[in-house]
């Protein structure tokens, strides 16, 4: 008969469950893929990846399927693929972003979206002549890109390209040799998104290369899963911890309370015309109209974004327990001024000459239809000369 201890059982549990915690991935993700022009190769990470559905890049299979992409379970989206898909998919991959999840994006898909993406798209053009590095010294970029080159020059047919201006807040990483962003990240709501402005692979690196990129990102944008059980009167030590890429800092004091008691109010939104993407503070709130509710007391920059219109930008106070409203109008892109192109309009003088009348004769002096005729002369000049002047004043003041 075999005898064994609960010191033994206890000590067997203890190897089992290391074991098991030395297997379990650090940093495991789900992902939903659209194509694969982003780069991002899931086989090159089978222990920590888990892909919940996959579909070509092309045709309209995304909006029949878009479910898969947006479900709960579904931690990263990738659209590496066409912008054939509707904008009423693009506007629930929006909504599921703002909800916790991080967008891997690249052209052309990025053309159906804008509220969400870290860039403001100012056209297309042709791609530049390589990839740099928009900052070598700092953190965030040394922590992606450690162990690869600072600049990938084009080895094949040059890739069309976004012209885009980095929105605030947004990050860049890399630039092309022109200047403008060709990979960006944001925060949007609860989750991120990472844009590149280009197709990566293969005009200008490796799928290694990109892979490695997208991966190092994904992972440190990802929230991290917190094993320490603290109290909720009081903390036992202070912790600070920091990540580069979200640039948040997190502090745990060691005495007193921790408390979330704070005021928030509400705020309505309208927009002219309606259907606009609303940013409070940079984070997400819907679109117009709609009340926006649990914004914290005090004042906030609300910006409204809608395709084919100009952005509204404005402040708004909320007040604790109240409901603030807020109401932007958005001129469209094509909208052209003409305050600079009015052609100046002479306003006429008319200037009244007393005339007395007198006797003519044969031998007196100019009878009255000289009279009139040399008035009619003198109004005509004085007339020219303020058309002539009118003119030259608003030219000045233009």
């Amino acid at each position: 008969m075999i005898q064994v201890s609960i010191y033994n059982i206890n000590h067997i549990f203890v190897i089992l469950l290391a074991t098991f915690i030395i297997v379990l991935p650090a940093s495991a993700m789900t992902v939903a893929m659209y194509g694969t022009n982003s780069g991002f190769n899931p086989d090159l990470h089978k222990d920590t990846v888990v892909v919940a559905s996959s579909i070509p890049g092309s045709g309209s299979d995304l909006d029949s399927k878009v479910d898969q992409f947006t479900d709960p379970s579904v931690d990263v989206i990738i659209l590496g693929g066409d912008d054939a898909f509707s904008l009423s998919t693009a506007a629930k991959i929006d909504t599921a972003v703002a909800g916790g999840k991080i967008l891997v994006i690249t052209f052309p898909c990025n053309q159906q979206f804008n509220a969400s993406l870290p860039a403001a798209n100012g056209g297309t053009t042709t791609g530049g002549q390589s990839l740099e590095l928009a900052d070598p010294t700092k953190v965030i970029t040394k922590e992606i890109f450690t162990g690869l080159p600072s600049q990938y020059p084009l080895t094949g047919k040059s890739q069309d390209q976004e012209q885009v201006v980095a929105k605030k807040g947004a990050v860049t990483l890399l630039n092309y040799d022109t200047g403008t962003p060709a990979l960006l990240y944001g925060k949007f709501g609860k989750g991120y998104v990472i844009e590149w402005t280009t197709v990566p692979v293969p005009a200008y690196m490796g799928t290694n290369e990109a892979d490695t990129i997208n991966y190092r990102l994904i992972s440190q944008l990802l929230p991290v899963t917190s094993t320490t059980t603290v109290s909720t009167t009081t903390v036992p030590e202070t912790t600070t911890t920091t990540n580069p890429l979200v640039n948040a800092t997190v502090t745990i004091t060691s005495t007193g309370s921790v408390s979330s008691e704070q005021s928030y109010g509400n705020v309505t939104v309208h927009s002219s015309p309606s259907g606009a993407s609303i940013l409070i503070d940079g984070v997400y709130g819907g679109t117009t109209p709609v009340t926006v509710t649990n914004i914290a007391q005090g004042n906030h920059i609300i910006r409204l974004t809608l395709s084919g219109y100009y952005d509204y930008e404005g402040t708004i106070y909320v007040i604790a327990g109240q409901t603030a409203s807020a109401f932007g109008t958005l001129p469209p892109l094509n909208q052209i001024s003409t305050s600079n192109t009015v052609t100046p309009v002479a306003t006429p003088i008319v200037v009244a000459i007393p005339v007395t009348a007198e006797p003519t004769d044969k031998g007196g002096s100019l009878d009255n239809s000289i009279v009139v005729a040399i008035i009619g002369v003198v109004t005509a000049i004085i007339g020219a000369t303020a058309t002539i002047f009118s003119h030259i004043s608003k030219t000045k003041k233009e």
